[in-house]
């Protein structure tokens, strides 16, 4: 994956340094999540990836543990297990990395009990033995495609790290204004992600299945998209349970499936300003098909806790959409001082080596 180079570098740290604060009208979302480390292994570290080429750092507003400061003697990297996670752009869009380190800081692979609340455990420290992280990114606009991926030592190739698809999917909304008396609309998305595991011929078997729980709540001010977590106050217990269970599984490609997208077309009110989502995902223990796919054709969905069907937490996905979103674009650190003198410092040597050669060409040509 190509990183940045120096010409790109001091054109990322210029651009910051020219950032506007965005403008009112712009469309704006967070996905704060839950996940667990269900790999099988120690995880390294943690990936979010925004698929692209149109997306830069500048579209991006907040990052879990970059620049959300709650207070904490540390600052917004002690919120985070893996502490301050880095933003590269990508000519493909933007890669946000948390960690990376083999043998170094990881998440245990197990499953979770959770409280029914956010694993996220503030100032109090990241337990060794406790296999869930909370992430989270605020955007400008909706990305073509984000993904989340662990960090684990590779099974091919031992000693090496590689990144392993998380079962949790990102969440893109689209907005549709008032059109001829219209209410306007915001549709709510989620695509299952096929099991890769490092070999790209499982991506024609069927994904692990979960069962997803989907709670939304549409309310009449803009939310705190840097602090969208389970029980805060725009999140209370009266939040209307959309659908209580279903089933959420990628198909293989070129087979078609219905159950590896769900999408919600969500009716705003006059006075709404903002949608919250919050999807909960937990093991599916039900029957396959011998091909693999979840099979409750035989009704299994209308009482799966009765039939034991529904396995370990997995994670959750709360999602907050502005309509009207005032956010300002993520700032990148300014190179030092003395940084700045060494990039120069490189450019000069580059323009004075093109100078030789353009010297000696000239003399050559004589």
């Amino acid at each position: 994956m190509q990183r940045l180079t120096l010409a790109t570098a001091i054109g990322a740290a210029v651009a910051t340094l020219a950032a506007a604060p965005a403008a009112a009208g712009v469309i704006g979302s967070l996905a704060n999540f839950d996940v667990i480390n269900d790999t099988g292994k120690p995880a390294y570290g943690f990936e979010i990836e925004i698929e692209d080429p149109l997306f830069d750092h500048t579209k991006i507003t907040s990052v879990f543990g970059y620049d959300r400061n709650f207070g904490l003697p540390a600052g917004p990297g002690a919120v985070e297990r893996y502490g301050v996670p880095t933003i590269v752009d990508l000519p493909t869009g933007v890669l946000i990395k948390y960690g990376g380190v083999l043998g170094g800081i990881s998440t245990p692979s197990g499953p979770y009990s959770t409280s029914g609340d956010s694993c996220w455990p503030f100032g109090a420290g990241w337990s060794t033995a406790t296999s869930c992280d909370h992430f989270g990114v605020s955007t400008l606009g909706q990305p073509a495609l984000t993904k989340y991926s662990w960090t684990v030592e590779s099974a091919l190739v031992p000693g090496t790290l590689v990144q392993q698809v998380a079962g949790l999917p990102a969440v893109n909304f689209a907005y549709t204004p008032p059109v001829g008396g219209q209410a306007a609309v915001v549709a709510a998305v989620i695509h299952a992600e096929a099991p890769d595991h490092e070999q790209p011929e499982n991506e024609g078997l069927w994904g692990e299945a979960f069962w997803v729980k989907t709670f939304t709540k549409n309310v009449n001010h803009n939310i705190d998209l840097g602090n969208l977590f389970r029980k805060d106050a725009d999140q209370p217990g009266d939040a209307e349970v959309e659908t209580e269970w279903e089933i959420f599984q990628k198909a293989p490609l070129g087979e078609q499936g219905g159950n590896d997208m769900k999408e919600r077309q969500l009716a705003l009110g006059d006075n709404d300003k903002a949608v919250i989502r919050r999807y909960e995902f937990y093991k599916y223990l039900g029957p396959f098909t011998a091909e693999g796919e979840a099979d409750c054709n035989k009704g299994c969905e209308k009482d799966p806790v009765g039939l034991n069907y529904v396995g370990a937490f997995v994670g959750q996905q709360m999602a907050g959409f502005n309509v009207d979103d005032l956010q300002a674009p993520i700032a990148l650190p300014v190179p030092e001082p003395q940084t700045w003198a060494m990039l120069l410092a490189g450019l000069a040597f580059v323009g004075a080596v093109s100078g030789r050669r353009r010297s000696g060409e000239a003399r050559r040509a004589r």
